[in-house]
């Protein structure tokens, strides 16, 4: 083949490649220019300093004023209603006084209502994408103006309780509570969250439509600090309770180390890692451990997060230790069974200890620690702290811990009575 021949198929192939490359900019270029004055950008404004405690972005979603945004984006605005206020800046620059008028604390969703009327909203879609499907999110990320990101729809995030599409797209900070939106200018999802590399979460448009529904019947007169309390307190009592019967109905499989059995996994949403200390030389005891836990916070506020589960089992075996040595390493583990949590004292209690032997329905016997604090804005809702050392050999023995945040008193002892009878002595 000549050189002439080789260069003009190199060139076809250039311009095969250019042309879906110049249609989906030339999409996104029109898309910006429809959409761009539907747009804004959230401030949170801290109303004793009148300076931005936090930014997101926002759109409009109907044509009375309506916008969508995310709850986090103006939490402070919610959990303290008094300090803070909300405003919106649109393309022109001017800002605009906006209230709440109802949010999703479990999804991270909020809807506002401004007196203003915008030039234009966005649709919310019907269906979801296909896979594959080019998006295009929308957003003012780290406070540079509204630019558009695009990406693709990789389906829903899997082993995941919280529904949460994929998308192979870069969202940064400030993007928050924009929209992505198909190739017809679509909702699909809300911006929510980002694993960085290319590896972004959206909220999905299902959930906003939902909430755009309940906001609708809202009286604004109703709209006060307690209004928001208890919807909060419900939509959290609800979530667990789904969350945990989701736990209840599962069946945890059950898998051996040493004489002991314990569960192989306690949910498809939670998956379990492994550990062991059996590779190292001059250790005088050997050591598995295996974790499982719901990865998946629920943000309340800065410093409030809530809705996690955690599971740890211990096996350690010595020939080598004492007895009063194997016990005094069970006892300096099992004090660093948990994390300490930032969450401060006007938030909750101070957790409340209390100890009992404790034999289950396979005769095994175990000496276990309970630890609760309560909540004081969500009456009823509780995190709570258990861990166990079985007592059935000087030579072997499994620390059982876990941890419940955020749950009702029926939950907790639901869940404690299944995670002990998932302890078999052998």
């Amino acid at each position: 083949m000549s050189c002439s021949r080789r260069l003009f198929i190199s060139l076809l192939s250039l311009i095969f490649i250019a042309q879906p490359m110049q249609a989906a900019a030339e999409d996104a270029e029109n898309l910006f220019s429809q959409f761009k004055n539907a747009l804004v950008q959230i401030k949170s404004i801290n109303i004793e300093s009148g300076q931005k405690s936090s930014i997101g972005t926002g759109f409009f979603i109907s044509e009375e004023g309506y916008l969508a945004t995310n709850y986090h984006v103006i939490s402070d605005a919610i959990q303290s209603p008094k300090q803070y206020r909300l405003e919106y800046v649109d393309h022109n620059d001017k800002a605009y006084a906006v209230i709440p008028i109802d949010i999703d604390v479990i999804n991270d969703l909020a809807i506002l209502k401004t007196d203003h009327s915008p030039e234009r909203h966005f649709i919310l879609g019907a269906s979801a994408p296909k896979k594959g499907e080019e998006l295009f999110a929308l957003g003012n990320p780290l406070d540079l103006g509204m630019l558009m990101v695009p990406g693709t729809y990789n389906g829903l995030k899997a082993k995941s309780f919280y529904q949460r599409i994929n998308f192979t797209g870069s969202l940064n900070p400030g993007m928050s509570g924009g929209p992505t939106v198909n190739k017809d200018g679509e909702v699909v999802g809300v911006n929510v969250s980002t694993a960085g590399n290319q590896l972004s979460f959206l909220v999905p448009v299902s959930k906003l439509a939902q909430l755009k529904s309940d906001a609708s019947s809202i009286d604004i007169d109703d709209l006060n600090e307690d209004f928001f309390t208890a919807r909060v307190l419900a939509q959290l009592t609800q979530n667990q309770q789904q969350l945990y019967a989701q736990i209840a109905r599962y069946d945890w499989s059950s898998n051996t180390v040493g004489n002991i059995s314990i569960p192989a996994e306690i949910a498809e949403f939670m998956p379990c890692w492994g550990d062991s200390n059996q590779d190292r030389e001059k250790m005088q005891f050997t050591e598995t451990t295996t974790n499982c836990r719901l990865n998946d916070n629920i943000f309340i506020s800065s410093s409030f997060m809530t809705g996690s589960v955690n599971v740890n089992f211990n096996w350690i075996q010595s020939d080598k230790l004492l007895p009063m040595q194997l016990a005094s390493l069970l006892q300096s583990k099992m004090n660093n069974r948990f994390i300490q949590s930032s969450i401060g004292p006007e938030e909750v209690t101070n957790f409340h200890c209390q100890q009992a032997i404790i034999e289950n329905a396979h005769n095994t016997v175990s000496k276990g620690t309970t630890c609760v604090r309560a909540y004081r804005k969500y009456e009823g809702l509780y995190d709570v702290r258990f861990s166990s050392v079985l007592l059935q050999a000087p030579d072997e023995s499994l620390i059982a811990s876990y941890s419940l945040v955020g749950v009702s008193e029926q939950v907790a002892g639901d869940f404690f009575e299944k995670f002990m009878e998932s302890v078999k002595w052998n």
